[in-house]
């Protein structure tokens, strides 16, 4: 959004004078799930560190923003910014970061609980290594299990992009692309180089913002925008880390449980192929296109046996990968995001 008019209006409160080591942004929406325990978590998981909160709330419907407001925190430690729609996880993180006064910014996905003295921990490394842009935690998933083919992947080609959307990871799982795009000879017992960690939890020095850009938010409302800003980190030569010292749990889930299937898989494919434009050549990016409808055509088939997705309706399912299958037909041109 450029238009000023356009933006949300914001509620401020009063911020410390002293300038926090970190801002910690947050984007809620309908989080009131998760949004307490990832709260309680900070003041440990900073150990002593002058940190500040920020909250960006898209719009929510449950008791998420009332959740936030009972919380016995110092009012300087704290803003909450309100939206009175959803505009997406990469605006929200762009009109949070408008508010943010700390060297170091902190990205936290509200389903994640850091660990005790995670964010000193990644605090200290950047410290100690200047030239790197951003360091994230090890994350695991709530029994435990680390969650690495979710977080740690290698910057999307063309040909990575067809062994997932043909499948090919999960009919091939031990393939030589899978295993390479996914850092499986990683052995993650020290800080490694990370072409693309999962912005659910992430740790950026403030002025990377304003070298490589914010968030694009043609990326919306999800998925794809963090993909894109590693990208633009990369094409400037800045490296991003994950420190296995660093943990967090992330659960996992808490937008995808709001979304309804047909639009979490418009908006998805839709945005693959606004990254494949911006960044893949002409040529692969049409290849990419045709890959899509061949993988929809390929749904379509194993819905119409009952073989995809038995948790949702067969007549929902095969509606979303027509409508994809269409859209991308006619490359989206006509079909903004939903």
């Amino acid at each position: 959004m450029t238009d000023d008019a356009a933006r949300p209006a914001l509620r401020e409160v009063p911020r410390a004078q002293e300038a926090p080591d970190l801002s910690i942004v947050i984007v809620t929406w309908n989080s009131e799930r998760w949004i307490e325990r990832c709260l309680n978590a900070l003041p440990a998981a900073c150990d002593g560190l002058r940190y500040e909160v920020i909250v960006h709330d898209n719009a929510s419907s449950d008791a998420t923003v009332k959740l936030i407001g009972e919380r016995e925190v110092a009012s300087s430690e704290r803003v909450v910014v309100r939206c009175e729609s959803n505009i997406g996880f990469g605006a929200g993180i762009n009109r949070a970061l408008q508010q943010a006064g700390g060297r170091y910014v902190f990205l936290l996905n509200p389903d994640c609980e850091l660990e005790p003295r995670a964010l000193k921990t990644l605090r200290d490394f950047l410290d100690a290594h200047p030239n790197a842009a951003g360091a994230a935690p090890l994350l695991s998933d709530e029994s435990g299990d680390p969650q690495r083919e979710f977080q740690l992947r290698r910057l999307p080609t063309l040909r990575s992009l067809t062994s997932e959307i043909l499948l090919l990871d999960k009919l091939f799982p031990a393939n030589g692309t899978v295993a390479h795009h996914r850092y499986r000879e990683l052995a993650l017992t020290e800080p490694s180089r990370i072409e693309q960690p999962a912005a659910a939890a992430l740790l950026i020095r403030r002025d990377v913002f304003d070298e490589a850009g914010v968030f694009d938010e043609q990326f919306s409302p999800a998925w794809f925008e963090d993909v894109d800003f590693c990208r633009r980190l990369a094409a400037i030569g800045k490296d991003m880390w994950v420190i296995p010292a660093a943990r967090a749990r992330h659960f996992g889930g808490a937008s995808l449980e709001h979304v309804p299937f047909a639009q979490f898989t418009d908006v998805f494919y839709g945005n693959m192929w606004r990254y494949a434009k911006k960044w893949l050549s002409a040529s692969d990016a049409e290849a990419l296109r045709w890959v899509i409808m061949t993988g929809m055509i390929l749904r379509l088939g194993a819905t119409a046996v009952g073989l995809a997705h038995p948790e949702e309706t067969r007549r929902e399912v095969f509606g979303a990968y027509a409508n994809v299958l269409k859209k991308a037909f006619n490359r989206w041109d006509a079909s903004p995001s939903s």
